[in-house]
């Protein structure tokens, strides 16, 4: 399973607005002149290891030379995941993966979250589909995650990411850590949308770890994540990553976009609906997201705010938050990858304001799930 399903969105376009607050303010990179002379004469979906090549890029899927100069200057550094399915006995100590067991040190302590009100939510609507429904099966989930939800329960493993490999694939934010290990948790359980409830329950946990490393494995969850499948029951299907470094551009639900193509397509939509996936990589490090709901950045202002943004016009919150939306970052994209049993159904995304990223401050990170359909 290798990319989640691309949707028909809604489109976007102009630029007026996106020149007034000066596109600058939200990428990593000058645009050097040169890259507006040159011409391509065929598409290339990537990787862009070089502003050149996305350039080239953009403009053999028909982007004006007038839109890519606005464009050029938003590109931002990720290093694109890309999964091979494998055993997790046959992957290396700290190499990068998603699923099976995490490398951590001999003193970790397993995250778990308190019990969750989502949780519970979960379950009352799967007796919703009880009272219709004569199979035990269900019942008998009903009664196990109404249990499980009462209680502290560990989190699962999600996937581990080696810092000083991605470094090595080439530069991403300056701000990210360039050694140790990212090791990301959360509640396949339940799979909620957001990484914390209102009480301050953390359902997620975002880990970094540096030193000696050794393979744990999983407690139990308290609940089958694969049903019948007793070797995932408490893990997810293993995958190596290989990190590849590209640049990667806003798509139209991204707030450097969003704004200045409300009424028109946006001048990128063939080349965004070109790449497959980015690399066949919906797993990455830094770099722009792959929106497949709602902007993020903005919805993250007006929480951190306390603005109820509801009854606004789009370009009234983004005047409003615009500023205090640049201030977000993404650390990480998890989404499908190489293997024959699980589908996230969506993507998930991790994200943390840059102060607590030079902190080093991860348990300030957020969570955020965007359902695919």
């Amino acid at each position: 399973m290798r990319g989640v399903t691309r949707h028909n969105l809604a489109r976007f376009p102009r630029r007026q607005v996106l020149q007034a607050m000066g596109a600058s303010a939200f990428c990593a990179q000058a645009l050097p002149r040169q890259l507006l002379a040159q011409t391509a004469t065929s598409f290339r979906p990537g990787p862009y290891r070089t502003l050149e090549e996305l350039s080239a890029s953009l403009l053999a899927s028909g982007v004006s030379a007038d839109e890519a100069k606005i464009l050029l200057p938003l590109a931002k550094p990720a290093i694109a995941l890309q999964s091979t399915a494998a055993d997790d006995t046959m992957i290396a100590l700290g190499a990068s993966k998603i699923g099976g067991s995490p490398d951590v040190a001999r003193d970790f302590v397993w995250p778990v979250r308190q019990p969750t009100t989502f949780g519970l939510s979960v379950v009352e609507i799967l007796r919703g589909y009880a009272a219709d429904s004569a199979e035990e099966d269900l019942k008998s989930q009903i009664a196990l995650k109404e249990q499980l939800a009462k209680r502290v329960a560990p989190l699962a493993f999600m996937a581990q990411i080696d810092l000083a490999a991605c470094a090595t694939a080439g530069p991403c934010d300056a701000d990210m850590p360039r050694t140790g290990h990212f090791l990301l948790f959360y509640d396949l359980v339940f799979n909620p949308e957001r990484g914390r409830e209102a009480d301050g329950n953390r359902l997620f946990q975002l880990i970094h770890v540096e030193g000696d490393l050794t393979r744990q494995a999983s407690p139990d969850l308290g609940f089958p994540l694969f049903g019948g499948l007793e070797a995932y029951r408490n893990c997810l299907p293993s995958a190596q990553f290989k990190p590849i470094f590209t640049y990667t551009l806003p798509d139209q639900r991204a707030a450097p976009i969003t704004p200045s193509y409300l009424n028109r397509p946006y001048p990128h939509e063939n080349w965004s609906d070109s790449q497959p996936t980015h690399l066949d990589a919906s797993n990455r490090l830094g770099g722009w997201p792959e929106n497949i709901r709602r902007e993020m950045t903005i919805a993250l202002s007006a929480e951190d705010a306390r603005i109820n943004i509801a009854s606004l016009k789009y370009r009234e919150i983004f005047k409003l938050l615009g500023e205090a939306a640049q201030d977000w970052v993404m650390l990480l994209q998890i989404g499908a990858y190489d293997n024959d049993i699980n589908d996230f159904n969506g993507l998930y995304y991790i994200w943390i304001q840059r102060r607590h990223l030079r902190a080093r401050d991860f348990s300030q990170a957020r969570l955020i799930y965007q359902k695919d359909g």
